[in-house]
């Protein structure tokens, strides 16, 4: 159009509005013939060259390679088709390849948090503790008295007091445990370290435990309250019409009678054991311990507070005067380190110490009393019809 018009009237000629019209119409249309050149190019990249091999069988034949045959969508006009026949409520059949998947193939989501182990109640937590700044410790008791005072008439011998008392060492225990784990471990899942660090701990309050209940005081191991020389002793049965209840309340009743002068403040028992006391029915199948479970939860006997904890063993129990009858001298308190052992760095391993030194000082026994011969199932209520008659 521009060659005609510089041919007509010369190079210097101007457009008409006519032809200023018609010249913007022209470079619409090639704008979009631009656009579809560009899509058609992308179109056949995505499609790909047909391979040299098929080019040369062919001979110059149209020859489509398989995935021209296949496309990878369906062409418009189909698509146009499926719309309109859907819309008339008439059933149009499409062909297209089978769909792909790999849901089977995906990694599992990994919860964040280790589902740990479970522990049971610290019995330190309910005992006093008493820090001391040597390896172990010594109190002086008084164990008894010779002599008593007594009414004096004027002028006359006073009656002599001899306390006797005795020197107890009692000497710190450790109780120790480490674990290693490798700086993969750590780097790709951080809260493994964390959680295997908190276990640590808590497995130690678990051995804690047994030996302040249990440790035999030979070796290494502490003196428990069951192995403390002196403390109080009640051996519970189901003998004419007193309950295991009933033994209880009798105990609690020694304490306070004994030297110590103990007020119970605290229950040890194993958990199999407080459940058969409180299944204590009388001969019209109520409970003793709690006249409505359903309503009130029994979690004390005569007033005492109970922990229960499967570190103490079945069909014993403690009856404590936790104010009295001593305390937990603590050396080091619960403490962790890291470091190596042996090959553990050109192993990759990074090994974590936790470890806690403490004693259990009992310095008034008679302010511990032992309950045995406790029931391990359910207990026989006392008969009480004889009392309703």
């Amino acid at each position: 159009m521009l060659t005609e018009i510089r041919g007509s009237r010369g190079p210097a000629a101007t457009l008409s509005a006519l032809e200023s019209r018609r010249f913007s119409d022209f470079q619409a249309q090639l704008s979009e013939v631009s656009a579809l050149r560009t899509e058609a190019e992308s179109e056949a990249a995505r499609m790909g060259n047909l391979p040299a091999g098929l080019e040369r069988l062919s001979r110059g034949r149209p020859l489509n390679s398989a995935g021209r045959l296949a496309p990878l969508g369906f062409p418009d006009e189909r698509m146009r088709e499926l719309q309109a026949a859907a819309q008339r409520g008439e059933s149009l059949r499409l062909e297209s390849r089978d769909f792909s998947s790999a849901v089977s193939l995906l990694p599992s989501q990994l919860f964040p948090q280790v589902v740990g182990w479970q522990h049971e109640n610290r019995l330190l937590d309910r005992l006093q503790g008493y820090t001391i700044d040597a390896p172990q410790v010594t109190f002086i008791r008084h164990d008894s008295t010779t002599g008593v005072a007594a009414p004096t008439g004027e002028g006359d011998l006073k009656p002599e007091l001899k306390f006797v008392t005795t020197s107890i060492t009692a000497k710190a225990v450790k109780i120790a445990a480490n674990n290693g784990l490798s700086w993969e471990i750590i780097n790709d899942w951080p809260a493994f370290q964390t959680y295997c660090g908190t276990e640590l701990y808590k497995r130690l309050v678990d051995a804690e435990s047994d030996q302040l209940l249990n440790g035999d005081g030979t070796g290494l191991n502490m003196t428990g309250f069951y192995q403390t020389p002196g403390i109080l002793t009640h051996a519970s049965a189901t003998l004419g019409t007193d309950t295991h209840i009933d033994h209880f309340e009798e105990a609690i009743a020694e304490l306070r009678t004994g030297e110590a002068l103990a007020e119970a403040d605290l229950i040890v028992l194993h958990p199999t054991t407080w459940s058969a006391i409180r299944r204590t029915k009388d001969a019209y199948e109520r409970y003793i311990v709690s006249a409505d479970p359903t309503a009130d939860e029994a979690n004390q006997l005569w007033g005492v507070d109970v922990l229960v904890t499967i570190a103490n063993p079945v069909g014993k129990g403690l009856i404590l005067d936790t104010s009295k009858l001593g305390y937990v001298a603590i050396r080091e308190s619960l403490s962790q380190r890291i470091g190596y052992s042996g090959d553990d760095l050109v192993r990759n391993i990074l090994r974590t110490v936790a470890e806690e030194r403490l004693v259990l000082c009992v310095t008034r026994p008679t302010a511990v009393l032992a309950i045995s011969n406790l029931p391990t199932t359910v207990a026989t209520g006392k008969t009480a019809k004889a009392d309703a008659k």
